[in-house]
């Protein structure tokens, strides 16, 4: 069971990181539309492999989220659809024709709709690779890879995302790309999302990109310790939502999306209960 904590915590790290990223780009719920419309190109690519295990499935699955991004990006981009319009309509289109497929063509398969949406987080330990003479859980080592991209990513490009992430115009007039940084970005919350997808489904992959950072965000605005925090608060809900799903012996994944809804509530009534004592802390 440690084992699988230690999975949590670190595919936890690793959306708290791009989450917090897509949060101050004011996309979030992308991120959202990704966690489940990869699905369908882990459909399409198993319709040409038949292997569960082809590396293909990935990649087909990572392209696909950068396809859904280009999709809503280009939607929005004709002026005629605003943003979360765009997701409304491209995220459930995309998502209901991998369930037709499943529900048509994938019924005696290990593919259905409730690992899709909860994952398989507690099989974790089962599925091992030996990294230097020790046997991890394959879930475990790739979180940590990705955790690492993307830790690397904000380390490297730090000031050029600040800049963009906060003051878009200024970028672009001193020579930012951009467009650039934005296709690395998601390019990044898609592959999050689909290392993340297998073990821990799509409902906790949202809710690891989004609640984290939006509850960090209640309590800090300088970028370098709202990703720090962000990480911190990623880091405490999966322990409290582990212990308690243990506890009462229940989904694991449910209860970390539901216990980071309450903590970032908590934070919110604490937050306007400072102001209304000192509102001069809004400054």
């Amino acid at each position: 069971m440690i084992q699988i904590l230690y999975v949590l915590i670190i595919v936890s790290i690793a959306n708290s990181l791009i989450g917090s990223l897509l949060l101050l780009r004011e996309s979030l719920m992308t991120a959202d539309a990704i966690s489940h419309t990869i699905l369908l190109g882990i459909v399409l690519a198993y319709l040409v492999t038949r292997d569960f295990s082809s590396p293909w499935l990935i990649i087909g699955a990572a392209a696909f989220g950068l396809f859904t991004v280009i999709s809503i990006e280009g939607l929005t981009k004709t002026g005629l659809v605003e943003n979360d319009a765009s997701i409304g309509l491209i995220f459930p289109f995309f998502f209901s024709i991998a369930v037709i497929i499943i529900s048509k063509y994938f019924t005696n398969v290990h593919l259905d709709i409730d690992m899709v949406l909860l994952g398989q987080v507690e099989l974790t330990p089962l599925k091992r690779i030996d990294l230097l003479g020790i046997s991890l859980p394959l879930a475990f080592v790739q979180g940590l890879t990705i955790a690492l991209i993307n830790f690397s990513f904000i380390l490297i490009f730090y000031k050029p995302l600040k800049i963009r992430l906060f003051d878009p115009v200024f970028a672009q007039s001193i020579g930012i790309n951009i467009k650039l940084l934005d296709f690395i970005v998601m390019s990044l919350v898609s592959l999050t999302a689909v290392i993340s997808f297998e073990s821990i489904g799509s409902i906790l992959v949202t809710a690891l990109m989004a609640a984290p950072t939006m509850t960090a965000r209640l309590v800090t605005s300088r970028f370098a310790s709202f990703i720090g925090v962000s990480i911190v608060f990623g880091i405490i809900n999966t322990l409290i939502g582990y212990n308690l799903a243990v506890f009462l012996n229940t989904s694991i994944s449910s209860m970390i999306a539901v216990t980071a809804f309450i903590l970032f509530l908590i934070v919110l009534f604490l937050k306007k209960s400072t102001l209304k004592i000192n509102p001069l802390s809004q400054n």
